[in-house]
This record gives C-alpha cells, sequence and structure tokens, in this order.
C-alpha cells in the first residue's frame, strides 16, 4: 500500500547507498498521497481516497479484494 511514500522513500534511501544499475517499484494499492518525490512502476489499483479512509486488502484462494472504508 502506497499511502504518503515515506516508507518506500526510506527503502529506496539504502539502495542508493549501494551500486545498482535500476530499481524498479511495486505496490498493490496506490493511494495517491504522495508527499516524496517517489515513482510506482507497477501498481494493482490506483485508489483516489481521503487520508482518513481506511484500505482493506483481502487474499482468499485465487481471489483479491479491496474494500474502502
Amino acid at each position: 500500500m502506497l499511502n504518503s511514500g515515506s516508507t518506500l522513500m526510506y527503502a529506496v534511501k539504502y539502495f542508493l547507498d549501494t551500486k545498482i544499475t535500476q530499481l524498479k517499484t511495486v505496490v498493490l494499492v496506490d493511494r495517491n498521497h504522495k508527499k516524496f518525490p517517489i515513482k510506482v512502476d507497477f501498481k494493482g489499483v490506483s485508489l483516489s481516497t481521503a487520508i482518513q479512509n481506511h484500505v482493506e486488502v483481502i487474499f482468499e484462494n485465487d481471489k483479491i479484494e479491496a474494500f474502502l472504508h
């Protein structure tokens, strides 16, 4: 889940100290509340939500569902 991008930004910082040629990011749900200059390369679903909304993702058998509360 990508909310503000802070957790993903901290994770990417680790790789900036390492010599890599390419980095791709993947999230299941992008909530579009970015506070940091981070770009997602692959996303499952993009949701325009209010910051106080709660998103629940359920994995059951061969089915994945996302609910906005």
